[in-house]
């Protein structure tokens, strides 16, 4: 009996051995720490036949632990020279048993345009398989073929949160293709070997412990470990290239742009027209980007290489729009007319970039402007509002590509400092003894400071730019009488203005009101307590805030306290001041705040943290009124 129970089993166990073993409970303790979602095991396998052609190969298999990630979507873009294979998908439970396989339905395809875009030859497939018992595990399988190759993907072994159990990555190519690599944040080297006649490079992880994601921390390419794939010799379009050097790659972007600035005899005569009375460059570079921004408007457009390459500047000319590359080529065109000599620049716009250094380069770019040497100017070619020399925080203090005849040159974008990111506020508050109370502010902003109300002013109606504000503003239950927004044309400047009524200000209890001091602007967002932080603090970018509020008493009532009259903080992080100035029926509070952009060890988080709680603290202070009557 025992025997034939033994020969029953043999099966079961063979057939149970021959399938993966997706049980969570297998995964070991310490990559559940941190971790949303632990890769079982990735595929990420890249063959390359030439330089425009390269089968790209993956396969994933992820735990998903909670709700916080996203490994239960599968995105991938694609367009008429880059084409998906059939994508695969299954879905198993907690002990690893299969629930069901991905249906065809499930796969989604649509265009890739944006609302910012009229065409695109841009497509996206997209999978969401979501399952409402955690953990779960969802296995997706599909392969991508390129027949127009702008460089190689990156292999970005984990994201934050996400531990890895095992992944590998495998490239091969062609002998007479040379392929540049660059591990980031792990020590990690390929085994290489050869295949025929195609090189053979592979890399390979496991056990990789989930990296937290802290606020205010270092960006993702400080942090998580990847390995940059750079191909020596790339074709797109019939255009080759090489990111063997950062001068091949900018030669290669000046080569596609290269006899594309032709502009127009008329345009020409305008351009004449326009600069002729001027004295200075800066005064012809102002007059020649405001032409830009009053004659054209941003619209993307990605078709082919189009990704890459500018549409000529009398495309630009005739149709009065154009994406980045359009307007940066055109405003370029402009300048060179007048006889000012300019770049086009690429840059990664965002908060999140790669910090570029000269020995590896890579496509590590989303955006381009354009850059003057003399005198030294910047342009954001994309803005119809932004002044000239002011990018803004998408794309200062950081490494970008100048595109120059010579080939590529690394520069930096300047940095906006912390006093020229302002803003001063001026608020006059009247106070009813029944608690109503009506509030006129003036605020003068600058630099990122500044850059919201910029938009809202030219982008919102009157009746959302109310709402927004609203949004923002300490008395959403207001009733707003006036509000202005304006921004400045020739400097980074905006202002506020607004009259509201505020039903109840403060809180009032028997006798006795209890008012903050500072209504209008007081900090709240205190960082949250950590006394295991793991991570550097990071804070890029500083400001500076003034106030100036006067209180009008109402009938009836006399100051009965103030908790401090005079505060004074001053850290290395930034400063506070705060004064209360008593007169005879009007309180006057003049306030201070300066952030300085800092990076600090972890160890010092609760030290830095302490300079925001104090703020906050003396932010809330509240006078109390007595009635004497």
């Amino acid at each position: 009996m025992r025997l034939v129970f033994l020969l029953t089993l043999l099966p079961l166990l063979v057939a149970a051995q021959d399938e993966p073993t997706y049980n969570t409970f297998l995964i070991p303790a310490e990559l559940l720490v941190d971790a949303d979602a632990v890769i079982r095991s990735r595929e990420f396998n890249l063959t390359v036949s030439a330089p425009d052609e390269a089968i790209l190969y993956e396969k994933r298999v992820v735990t998903l632990l909670n709700n916080k990630s996203d490994y239960d979507k599968l995105i991938l873009f694609y367009d008429s020279f880059n084409k998906i294979g059939r994508i695969r998908g299954s879905l198993y439970d907690a002990g690893g048993r299969f629930i069901r396989d991905v249906e065809k339905k499930e796969v989604n395809d649509q265009s890739a345009i944006n609302d910012f875009s009229i065409y695109e030859d841009n497509r996206v497939r997209y999978v969401d398989v979501s399952y409402d018992r955690f953990p779960y595990t969802v296995v997706f399988e599909y392969e991508m073929k390129y027949h127009d190759l702008r460089g190689y993907p990156d292999w970005d072994i984990q994201q934050f949160n996400t531990a890895v159990e095992r992944s590998s990555c495998t490239l091969s190519l062609p002998e007479d293709i040379k392929l540049y690599y660059k591990a980031m944040n792990i020590n990690l080297l390929p085994t290489e070997r050869q295949e025929k006649k195609n090189h053979v490079y592979h890399w390979q992880v496991s056990n990789l412990r989930a990296v937290k994601k802290e606020p205010y921390g270092p960006s993702q390419y400080e942090l998580l470990p990847t390995v940059l794939l750079s191909p020596g010799v790339f074709e797109a379009d019939r255009y080759t290239g090489s990111m063997a050097s950062w001068k091949d790659f900018g030669r290669f972007q000046y080569d596609l742009a290269k006899g594309r600035d032709e502009l127009s005899s008329d345009l020409k005569s305008r351009v004449r027209e326009l600069t002729a009375h001027l004295g200075t460059q800066q005064e012809k570079i102002a007059a020649l980007y405001r032409y830009l921004q009053e004659n054209t408007r941003y619209v993307s457009v990605q078709l082919g290489i189009g990704g890459w390459q500018p549409f000529d500047a009398g495309y630009v000319e005739k149709n009065k729009f154009g994406d980045c590359k359009a307007l940066s080529n055109f405003m370029k065109a402009l300048l060179q007319e007048a006889g000012i000599p300019a770049y086009t620049v690429l840059v990664k716009y965002g908060d999140d970039y790669l910090d570029l250094s000269e020995d590896f380069a890579t496509s590590a770019f989303n955006h381009m402007i354009v850059y003057v040497p003399s005198p030294s100017t910047w342009l954001e070619c994309t803005s119809n509002s932004l002044p000239p020399n002011y990018l803004g925080t998408g794309t200062d203090d950081r490494e970008v590509l100048l595109v120059t005849e010579q080939g590529g040159k690394l520069a930096r974008t300047p940095a906006l400092p912390p006093a020229g990111n302002l803003a001063a506020t001026y608020a006059d508050i009247s106070l009813k003894y029944t608690g109503e109370a009506v509030i006129r502010v003036h605020s003068k902003l600058s630099g990122s400071l500044h850059e919201w109300y910029r938009g809202a002013a030219e982008n919102l109606s009157p009746e959302e730019l109310q709402k927004e504000i609203q949004k923002k503003s300490a008395f959403p239950q207001a009733y707003y009488n006036k509000l202005n927004v304006r921004s400045q044309k020739d400097t980074p400047e905006a202002s506020l203005d607004y009259e509201v009524q505020v039903p109840q200000f403060g809180s009032k209890a028997a006798k006795r009101f209890f008012l903050p001091v500072n209504p209008v602007n007081a900090l709240h967002d205190v960082p949250p307590a950590n006394d295991k932080r793991i991570h550097a603090v990071v804070v890029k970018e500083g400001y500076v805030e003034q106030d100036t509020i006067l209180l009008h008493l109402p009938d009836g009532y006399n100051v009965e306290s103030i908790p401090s009259e005079n505060t004074a903080i001053s850290t290395e992080f930034g400063s506070y001041s705060g004064r209360i100035i008593r007169e005879e029926r009007t309180l006057l509070f003049v306030r201070r705040l300066e952030v300085l952009p800092v990076r600090l060890p972890a160890e010092r988080y609760t030290e830095w943290r302490n300079f925001y709680r104090d703020v906050a603290k003396a932010d809330g202070m509240k006078v109390v009124l007595v009635n004497k009557t």
